[in-house]
């Protein structure tokens, strides 16, 4: 395989199609093969991961895309190991359940469904389910455990057999899943192609205003190509004859929003969190204000001078350099902060791999429960969301007199 089979540069914004698109966070380039591909036949590239900005309708994105096909259909990831996610998307079906937009006679199809987790409880509230997933062996194992899933990707051709195999859905969900996909204008017109007139459409992704807020550094990497918020949002689902008319913050993903849309006209009155949140968008200059991408481009590059000097401080007092965390956000940050030659071994609890690529060779990924092994010293948890569950999990190496600090948004020592 060739770096140009794997890779490819869009010249225009994924969302208006503008040419006008510039610079905004620049980083580090990132190898092609994220943690979750497995084997890559001996792939060892790296490729850009710089965020741009529209100058046209504000929206973030990368220009740089690796193949899908190369990508996703050995994705390793399921939504089961993520602590949280199936109590927060349990809410979420209560809710919508109680609101009446969940009910037995609805189909529920689910974009990028994994292994099941949202259509099975859906299932529980008696409702028809259909996922679509690229994963192959996901979407096998999701069909054989009783929730039918197509082992594809979600286009308009596809919505159009899905439509007349299963009839129209009044719910679609797409959590998690539209910041990985690139035509993005195709998936819209599907949406269109599979929704009852009167439906629903659901859409969790991570949140633009957050991320440049929180310093959510760690969800950008080759997998996330987009970075919503609702100013850009609006003006692309009216081209494709939806509006969207509730928008919230959620919690997931360190800082993510839930837009729930229907065809344009629908039967739901606009929520008044929309106008809030385009109102807290449109200040202090918008999204991606040049102020406030540069402060985010400077606190990025202090909280990388600062974890590279604690790891450096460890390895000078242990020998050793620990982190832990390996998930492919964790893995991006290691480019990022340009810690790997300050890395002597990675900790992971649901570890996908033993191995992370590195600048520098190879590291060694090893279960939580081997850290007992090593001396007392501060261990820099990449993955920071869970940074108060790790260091309570790791009693005993507290109690030898190791410490655990977050990453992110700040370097702060975590007391359970």
């Amino acid at each position: 395989m060739t770096h140009r089979s794997l890779t490819k540069t869009r010249e225009t914004c994924r969302l208006c199609g503008s040419g006008r698109l510039d610079l905004a966070i620049p980083l580090k380039p990132l190898p092609i093969v994220s943690p979750n591909v497995g084997d890559a036949g001996g792939v060892d590239l790296t490729a850009p991961a710089d965020v741009y900005r529209c100058a046209d309708c504000s929206f973030l994105q990368l220009n740089t895309m690796v193949d899908p096909e190369f990508q996703y259909r050995n994705f390793r990831y399921v939504t089961g190991i993520s602590v949280g996610l199936r109590e927060h998307f349990a809410a979420l079906l209560d809710q919508l359940a109680d609101a009446g937009e969940l009910a037995p006679h609805h189909l529920v199809f689910d974009i990028g469904s994994n292994d099941g987790t949202v259509l099975a409880l859906a299932r529980a509230h008696g409702a028809r389910i259909l996922g679509i997933d690229p994963a192959e062996q996901t979407a096998r194992a999701a069909s054989a455990a009783g929730i039918p899933t197509v082992a594809d990707f979600f286009t308009a051709s596809v919505a159009d057999r899905l439509s007349a195999e299963h009839g129209r859905a009044h719910l679609i969900i797409c959590n998690n899943t539209l910041a990985n996909i690139d035509g993005l204008d195709d998936v819209f017109a599907g949406i269109g192609a599979m929704l009852d007139p009167g439906g629903l459409v659901v859409i969790e992704t991570q949140y633009a205003a957050d991320m440049i807020a929180k310093t959510l550094l760690d969800v950008i990497y080759h997998e996330h190509i987009s970075y919503f918020a609702v100013v850009p949002m609006l003006n692309f689902v009216a081209r494709h004859g939806l509006e969207v008319f509730d928008a919230e913050r959620i919690a997931p993903k360190g800082g993510s929003i839930r837009f729930l849309l229907q065809v344009r006209g629908g039967p739901r009155p606009i929520s008044p969190r929309v106008a809030e949140l385009l109102a807290e968008e449109n200040a202090a200059g918008g999204i991606g204000d040049p102020a406030v991408l540069t402060a985010f481009n400077a606190r990025i590059a202090q909280l990388g001078h600062t974890v590279r000097e604690r790891l450096a401080q460890s390895r000078a007092k242990t020998g050793r350099g620990l982190v832990y965390g390996s998930s492919v956000g964790c893995a991006a940050l290691i480019h990022y902060f340009e810690l790997a030659p300050l890395i002597d071994a990675v900790f992971d609890d649901t570890p996908l791999q033993d191995t992370m690529r590195s600048p520098v060779g190879p590291l060694p990924v090893l279960p939580g429960s081997r850290l007992l092994d090593e001396a007392a010293t501060d261990i820099a948890v990449l993955a920071w969301r869970y940074a108060d569950l790790i260091a309570a999990g790791q009693a005993a190496y507290r109690a030898k007199g190791g410490r655990f600090y977050r990453v992110l948004p700040d370097p702060t020592f975590v007391v359970p």
